[in-house]
C-alpha cells in the first residue's frame, strides 16, 4: 500500500477516535453522588480526636454560619438549634456510621432557626420524631431517618411556619409516618428520596399543594398514605434494602431506586 492510500485510511480512524473522546457514551458518564464535604470550622469526634466530643458542646460554642463536621460515631444526644442560634451546617462524614440517637427523648434533632443545612447523618431513637422543624426554612440532604416512635420528619406551623428542602434522604421504619407536613403556607419539597415501610409515607394538612414530591419512592404499609398532589416521577415499589432488619439501608442489586434520581444517581442517601 502506498503512503497516500495509507494516509487516506488513517484520517477517518483518527476522526472517529477524536469524536469518541469528545462525546462519551451514556454508559461511561459518571453520575452525580454526594458532594465533597465542606471545609470544617469545628470538628466533633466521639473518640476525642476532634475539637469537641459532643455535638451539643460544639453548638454551644459555634458562631453563625459555622460548618460543624461530625466524625463517625453514635452520639446519644437530643440536639436543638434555638430560634436565636445559627444558622449552622451540620455535616456527618457518612450517614451509615454518623448517628444522632435520641435514645427515647422527644426528637433526635430540632431546628427552630432558619437556614440550617443538615447532611450525612442518621437521626433515630426519637420518642416522637427523628427531625422536628417547628419553624424556619431548612435544607436536609443525604440523611437516614429511621426507627422513631412517631414521625420521621415533623414540620409544624406552631412556631410561625416550618419548611424544608429534602433531597437524597432515606426515611424508613418510623411508626406513624415518614413525614407529617402540618404547615399549609411555606412549601416543602422532597426530591430523589426513599420513603419506605413507615406506616404512612406522607401526611399533610390542607390541600397538600404545600408539599411537592419528585423522583421519590413512596412505599408504605398503609394504603391510606396521602398521595403527593404536587410533583411527578414518583413510584410505590419496594426499594429492596440490603439488610433492613439489621439496619443496612443501602440498596440491593436490582433495586428500582438505583440510578433513578433525577440526575441518574441513586435515590436515597446511599
Amino acid at each position: 500500500m502506498n503512503r497516500t492510500a495509507y494516509r487516506l485510511l488513517l484520517i477517518p480512524a483518527l476522526l472517529l477516535a477524536l469524536a469518541s473522546l469528545r462525546c462519551p457514551s451514556k454508559a461511561t458518564v459518571a453520575v452525580a453522588s454526594r458532594p465533597a464535604l465542606p471545609a470544617a470550622d469545628i470538628t466533633v469526634a466521639a473518640d476525642g480526636s476532634g475539637d469537641y466530643e459532643t455535638i451539643g458542646d460544639a453548638l454551644d460554642d459555634a458562631s453563625e454560619d459555622d460548618v460543624i463536621l461530625i466524625k463517625p460515631g453514635v452520639y446519644k444526644e437530643e440536639i436543638e438549634i434555638d430560634e436565636d442560634a445559627g444558622p449552622f451546617t451540620l455535616v456527618g462524614e457518612d450517614p451509615a456510621t454518623t448517628v444522632i440517637d435520641a435514645d427515647g427523648e422527644y426528637a433526635a434533632l430540632t431546628l427552630k432557626s432558619s437556614g440550617n443545612h443538615i447532611s450525612g447523618l442518621t437521626l433515630k431513637g426519637g420518642e416522637s420524631h427523628g427531625l422536628y422543624i417547628p419553624g424556619g426554612k431548612q435544607k436536609i440532604d443525604y440523611c437516614l431517618i429511621v426507627g422513631n416512635g412517631d414521625r420521621g420528619i415533623y414540620i409544624s406551623a406552631m412556631s410561625g411556619g416550618g419548611s424544608a428542602d429534602i433531597d437524597h434522604c432515606t426515611v424508613a421504619d418510623n411508626k406513624v409516618s415518614g413525614i407529617y407536613c402540618a404547615n399549609k403556607d411555606d412549601k416543602t419539597t422532597i426530591t430523589n428520596s426513599i420513603f419506605a415501610d413507615n406506616k404512612r409515607s406522607l401526611i399533610y394538612d390542607g390541600d397538600g399543594l404545600n408539599l411537592a414530591v419528585d423522583y421519590t419512592c413512596l412505599q408504605s404499609t398503609d394504603t391510606d398514605s396521602d398521595q403527593a398532589k404536587s410533583g411527578s416521577n414518583n413510584f410505590r415499589t419496594d426499594p429492596k434494602f440490603k439488610d433492613q432488619e439489621n439496619g443496612d439501608y443501602k440498596l440491593k442489586p436490582g433495586s428500582p431506586c438505583l440510578n433513578a434520581a433525577k440526575d441518574g444517581s441513586n435515590m436515597g442517601c446511599f
